[in-house]
């Protein structure tokens, strides 16, 4: 008698990011069927939540503001239960996700040293599933510098047979994965990535304090402002030195450019900072993209609705620029659709960074903290 064959296997998993910019949190229910390097992702539900009152402490401990340690373990635990409220609306009340895989709060990047600020085990009391957090950790503990930790992610995500790809996130920071062509495994050790520079950090600092709003809503105000050339120089230089050959490393606390906000801020327009930053950023991400081997480039993360910032990098890049969106995965649900991805490969065996990335010297087959409950 002929065996039938193995069903493949099919999960579950919700992941959650909360990005350097300290606005939000996204979720994204993802279905992956396969297991290891042969998964499969498609988002089956996305949802996202404001940070609300959590949102100023969050950025002082980023801002390295002193706070009793009382006052981080109560935050990490109203972190942790703010989770819980995001992660019911996008399950049904009776039916738990196979994993939970969070990326928890940056508040802290130095490497080797970083903390993903968050208390899962109310998460894991509440659904009664698997939760992975910390994924960095372990690709530290092996000399690396933890990030960008997405470029294995991104290759289940956005690899094509044909064509090689910049998948660019526009984060609180801009970091790029370079895909080659193929869709092989034995393409991994071809994948690159890096830290490019601050984005969204900058773009919001301008509109917190320019605007005297959170964000300036899909770059209208940069839109209808005038870039200032000694604002975009000044900028420009800044990030160059950052990013110099002698500066190789992720980027975290110290690099949100915040002097470059105060300095300008008042001798320009509101609209005219904007638009400054917006083109300094944007331009810098093109030209650090022209340097790279890719057919054509993917944009994802909040920045990718700034349509100023957009609009610069299309203008230098000298190559296809397109959404996300159109591959299936929605700019705000890019990284949380990652992160269910690197829970599920960590589940699997298969370690989550790559040394040609991170820097470490031999990844941990297993990443994240694992918070298990048995009922």
């Amino acid at each position: 008698m002929t065996k039938a064959p193995a069903k493949s296997l099919v999960r579950r998993v919700i992941g959650v990011m909360s990005g350097t910019s300290i606005d939000g949190i996204d979720a994204a229910l993802v279905r992956l069927d396969g297991s290891g390097l042969s998964i499969q992702a498609t988002l089956l539900r996305h949802a996202a939540i404001p940070l609300g009152e959590l949102a100023q402490p969050l950025r002082d401990a980023a801002e390295q503001k002193p706070m009793p340690a009382g006052e981080f373990a109560r935050l990490a635990w109203n972190f942790g239960c703010l989770h819980i409220k995001l992660i019911e609306s996008l399950i049904e009340s009776n039916s738990a996700p196979d994993l939970i895989a969070i990326h928890g709060q940056t508040v802290f990047h130095q490497p080797p040293v970083s903390w993903q600020l968050l208390n899962p085990a109310p998460i894991a009391r509440r659904f009664g599933c698997p939760i992975v957090c910390d994924f960095r950790q372990a690709d530290l503990a092996a000399g690396g510098q933890g990030a960008p930790i997405t470029p294995i992610a991104d290759w289940i995500m956005f690899r094509d047979q044909h064509k090689s790809r910049a998948v660019v996130n526009l984060g609180g920071f801009c970091n790029i994965t370079i895909l080659p062509a193929g869709n092989s495994t034995s393409d991994l050790a071809s994948i690159n990535g890096a830290d490019i520079c601050p984005c969204n950090h900058v773009l919001d600092a301008v509109a917190r304090l320019a605007l005297k709003q959170a964000v300036d809503v899909d770059g209208a105000a940069a839109e209808s402002g005038m870039a200032d050339p000694d604002a975009v120089n000044t900028l420009v230089s800044w990030m160059n030195r950052r990013s110099a050959p002698s500066a190789q490393r992720s980027m975290g606390t110290g690099d949100e450019a915040a002097e470059w906000v105060r300095h300008h801020f008042g001798r320009l327009s509101a609209q005219d900072l904007a638009a400054s930053a917006a083109n300094a950023i944007g331009s810098y991400i093109a030209l650090a993209l022209r340097s790279k081997r890719a057919d054509e480039v993917i944009l994802a993360g909040g920045g990718a609705r700034n349509r100023a910032l957009v609009a610069a990098i299309r203008s230098i890049s000298k190559r296809p620029v397109r959404l996300s969106n159109d591959l299936g995965v929605p700019i705000e649900a890019r990284e949380s659709m990652a992160m269910a991805v690197l829970g599920a490969l960590s589940a699997d065996g298969v370690a989550i960074t790559l040394p040609q990335v991170t820097g470490c010297s031999q990844p941990a087959p297993v990443a994240g903290m694992w918070t298990r409950v048995r009922g």
